[in-house]
């Protein structure tokens, strides 16, 4: 539960979650650490109607992997923006953006990234407050040199 202004906010690339006992412990992981607001990547099978007090947003597609912005029910979760290649979902919490992205991969998806990054992102985040958090999966480390050490908050 928020506590007294601060939430608690988790960011997890699932590579699937295909059985009911990952799905089992992704709530408990949900509970125990309770977890406010949970952004998901490379979801396969979106079927959260077991999470109990929890409202879940999917961004379903007709194939692939999908993301989510899963909120326990008292968090008034507005202006949800779903892009079509299912690839991020955005929304609103107190003039905050919550964006959740999971970028395409690989040498051979270079070009559909280039495109993803330049336009598809850009239309995804076009109306975001000054202040936003990214939860992302973006699979685009080629070298060394492109990783990151650490997870950042932006804020413009």
């Amino acid at each position: 539960m928020a506590r007294m202004g601060v939430f608690k906010i988790a960011t997890l690339s699932i590579n699937g979650l295909a059985s009911w006992t990952k799905m089992a412990m992704l709530e408990d992981f949900l509970r125990r650490e309770e977890i406010d607001i949970l952004l998901l990547q490379e979801i396969t099978h979106p079927n959260f109607d077991a999470f109990l007090s929890y409202k879940t947003y999917i961004n379903v597609g007709t194939v692939g992997r999908v993301t989510a912005l899963v909120s326990r029910d008292e968090i008034k979760i507005t202006n949800v923006t779903r892009q079509p290649s299912v690839r991020g979902i955005a929304a609103e919490y107190r003039g905050m953006c919550l964006a959740n992205i999971y970028a395409p991969s690989g040498a051979v998806q270079r070009q559909e990234r280039e495109c993803f990054c330049n336009s598809e992102l850009t239309y995804l985040l076009r109306a975001s407050p000054s202040s936003m958090i990214v939860g992302l999966d973006f699979n685009c480390v080629t070298n060394k040199t492109t990783a990151l050490a650490n997870s950042t908050i932006v804020e413009r």
